[in-house]
């Protein structure tokens, strides 16, 4: 029977839950708003299939990519949060009548897992969403397509890939399995209580909401909320979510020591943004956002080889070097214990968040500024 005993050893991938054959393993949420399992003893016939299935306890070792590429894709670029590549592969699966499971943003603004087969359903699975999805019977849905003979395309960050890897046991040439480069994730508890701050201080009825707005620049990316009149755009290094994100304070306990970052996860592909780009590709380097591919299999190399990207290979170690989601495990930020006990007390939450974030000394503000001037004073050369 599945135990966590230590919180930091869950990744929240459902595998468990799924391949439990009594249906005795729930997700509960915990105080610091994370999804775990919980078994029904009274129902357990201590089988140990979930506990075999597992990620966190049956890890592979890193292994680096056959392939790395710079891409973009002009149809679809414009309005991705980098090149526009999940769609032109998306794209692909549903021309052959296949199914693509990726996150979307709900009407009541949760994050979950769906399944799609048009390109209508696709467009809502498009853009970042920085707060671990909901998959709730996604793994099992999965597996019945592929029992029918269809093709599959699975997103989703490193540790959802691990655990469907895992729960369908085998490799099936007709799942192709995409993951992003994830820095780690915030749990939907906070994420809703957030949502809800938000829509009271601005006095919206939130419509949609985009993590990654890149209008004014993909570098300098914003986070919009919108309702159905107007929109609030707020530069992300602004946004106490966002910081708080991106310094690591809100991450889940297992995202410190993520096992399956680097080519963990066992994914054909993994997707991230080239911020480096004007480094190893500076013709590419216009501001619009490039996309970063990692080709680990070979089954993710054919793929890749069908869809006419406007793509060039890079040295993959140059590639990865400003994306710290390759980087390798996490420090807990010392006051990480603090921000979720006092949570769910505050009044004022988005106050509270504000307390919490870490600015930066002046010399790495005046060394960020020499180096973004530097940046466009080289594109223009380029150009």
């Amino acid at each position: 029977m599945i135990r966590i005993n230590d919180k930091a050893e869950c990744c929240g991938c459902t595998a468990c839950m799924n391949i439990c054959p009594m249906q005795c393993i729930v997700m509960r949420r915990d105080r610091e708003g994370f999804d775990y399992p919980v078994a029904n003893p009274d129902i357990c016939i201590s089988c140990g299939k979930c506990e075999d299935v597992c990620p966190m306890s049956h890890t592979a070792d890193s292994t680096g990519p056959l392939l790395t590429l710079a891409a973009r894709s002009p149809q679809f670029m414009e309005r991705s949060s980098s090149g526009g590549i999940f769609p032109v592969l998306a794209s692909e699966v549903v021309c052959q009548g296949g199914t693509v499971y990726g996150a979307v943003l709900n009407q009541d603004l949760t994050v979950s897992h769906t399944d799609t087969s048009d390109m209508q359903g696709v467009e809502r699975m498009r853009g970042s969403k920085y707060v671990q999805s909901e998959l709730y019977a996604s793994f099992e849905d999965v597996k019945y397509e592929l029992s029918q003979g269809r093709k599959v395309m699975f997103t989703g960050t490193p540790c959802q890939i691990a655990g469907l890897k895992a729960y369908i046991g085998k490799d099936d040439p007709n799942l192709l399995l995409v993951d992003c480069a994830c820095h780690g994730v915030p749990g939907p508890g906070l994420w809703g209580k957030y949502v809800n701050a938000l829509s009271e201080k601005y006095g919206m009825q939130i419509k949609d909401i985009r993590f990654r707005g890149k209008d004014r620049s993909w570098r300098k990316y914003d986070f919009v909320i919108s309702d159905a009149d107007s929109s609030v755009v707020t530069p992300h290094h602004k946004d106490p979510y966002m910081l708080l994100f991106l310094q690591d304070m809100t991450l889940r306990p297992s995202c410190y020591q993520c096992p399956f970052r680097k080519g963990g996860s066992g994914s054909d592909l993994t997707l991230a943004d080239l911020w480096n780009v004007g480094e190893v590709a500076p013709e590419m380097d216009d501001d619009r956002g490039v996309s970063l591919i990692l080709v680990n299999t070979l089954k993710g190399k054919e793929t890749i080889s069908k869809l006419g990207l406007t793509a060039l290979e890079v040295d993959s170690d140059i590639a990865m070097r400003r994306n710290g989601a390759f980087s390798g495990s996490l420090e807990v930020p010392q006051r990480r214990q603090e921000f979720f006990q006092g949570l769910h007390s505050a009044k004022d939450l988005i106050g509270y968040m504000k307390g919490f974030v870490v600015r930066p000394p002046l010399h790495k503000k005046i060394y960020r500024s020499i180096h973004t001037m530097l940046s466009k004073i080289k594109r223009r050369i380029v150009k």
